[in-house]
């Protein structure tokens, strides 16, 4: 038997009394379809998603395109572009800056600039200071983070209507 005729066989189903070959099904009556609110996107973050912090866009810097923008050990932020009104903005960060402290500490990655501007419970505004790299000098800009949302607790019920 051929690799066609085994295929074909695999998917040929014959119902109990049909002609061999033959398929046949009921198909059940459908409830009547509620449409969906209409979603507007507007190419922003998603409204379950928290809102980034900066409001730049950023990848990581590695190798020697870490080490031809100057960024230590090769390793940093590069930040791609800055959000229109943002907070980053606001305090005068631009596209084609490099991040490579927060506060003092050391920044190599995204995950790590994400881990420690992460908002936590009970997070009140606070002022947090970049150490970038612009045109291999470095340089510094203030911050000022605002409080995050509060969280809503969400609830999950497991279990069957009867």
């Amino acid at each position: 038997m051929g690799k066609a005729e085994s295929a074909n066989r695999m998917w040929s189903t014959t119902a109990p009394g049909a002609t061999p070959g033959t398929f046949a099904f009921a198909m059940p009556e459908l409830p009547e379809i509620v449409p969906l609110p209409e979603m507007n996107f507007d190419g922003g973050v998603p409204a379950m998603i928290p809102h980034p912090r900066l409001g730049i866009d950023a990848e990581d810097l590695s190798g020697q395109l870490g080490n031809y923008f100057g960024a230590p050990e090769g390793e940093g932020i590069l930040v791609r572009d800055v959000g229109s009104g943002s907070v980053a903005e606001k305090a005068g960060l631009k596209a084609g800056d490099v991040i490579i402290f927060l506060n003092g500490d050391r920044i190599r990655s995204v995950g790590d600039l994400r881990a420690k501007l992460a908002p936590r419970d009970g997070d009140k505004a606070t002022t947090v200071k970049l150490g970038l790299l612009r045109n291999k000098s470095e340089t510094s800009v203030n911050i000022e983070l605002p409080a995050p949302a509060p969280r809503t607790k969400h609830v999950s019920i497991h279990g069957t209507n009867i």
